[in-house]
């Protein structure tokens, strides 16, 4: 009985060896490991003698998938040029009067920091968040250079994400139906397009530092 238990501690050791320098691997190869090669990682593996081993693997091949879909994901946030964005937005005015600031209630909006945190962790919000940016400023007076500046980051976006242009998210329709409805509670006026923008400049300003930080 012993032996037993000496024998297969020993091999948990190794087992947990073996997943740890698997999951490192994984991590350095993450831009040239698809799901498929994984998956064939895992069935070259399937040399193990007990289900424990068994088990051990599939985990150790999920949190490789996840790890890889992350990096994608923060891999393309960081091609967007961010900079360019706010500019042609900022080509639209910067300022909001004073009149306009105490025209809403900030709670009546959705909270860019909350979107942003969302996106960060999946290209794919940043997808539809574009999406819907887009379609928001077609109702715009003066949108040409901006929504022009959104379709190229929608064309970046749809170079390294998959089935891009299925993105839906219902967080992320919510927000845009609050934008939305306040731009058609204020008839489109001045003073709306004014708080909109500085809603959705704050949404790119984070993204931004968030880029930033990730390339140091």
């Amino acid at each position: 009985m012993n032996n037993r238990m000496r024998v297969e501690t020993q091999n948990l050791q190794v087992i947990n060896e073996k997943g740890l320098l698997a999951v490192f691997i994984c991590h350095i190869k993450h831009r040239s490991v698809s799901s498929s090669q994984l998956q064939l990682q895992l069935h070259s593996l399937e040399n193990s003698r007990t289900t424990t081993e068994n088990m051990f693997w599939i985990r150790i091949t999920i949190v490789c998938m996840f790890i890889t879909l992350l990096e994608a994901h923060k891999e393309c946030a960081r091609r967007i040029q961010w900079k360019h964005l706010i500019q042609t937005l900022n080509s639209m005015g910067v300022a909001i009067s004073h009149d306009c600031a105490l025209d809403y209630e900030e709670a009546s909006l959705c909270n860019p920091s909350h979107l942003a945190n969302m996106v960060a962790h999946n290209a794919m919000l940043l997808v539809d968040i574009v999406k819907k940016t887009e379609t928001m400023y077609r109702e715009n007076p003066n949108p040409q250079t901006f929504i022009e500046a959104l379709l190229h980051t929608r064309h970046t976006l749809s170079k390294c994400i998959r089935h891009s242009d299925n993105a839906e998210n219902e967080l992320v329709a919510t927000c845009f139906s609050k934008l939305e409805a306040f731009l058609k509670k204020k008839s489109h006026s001045q003073c709306a397009w004014e708080i909109i923008n500085s809603k959705v400049r704050e949404f790119l300003q984070r993204l931004e530092k968030l880029s930033d930080r990730r390339r140091r």
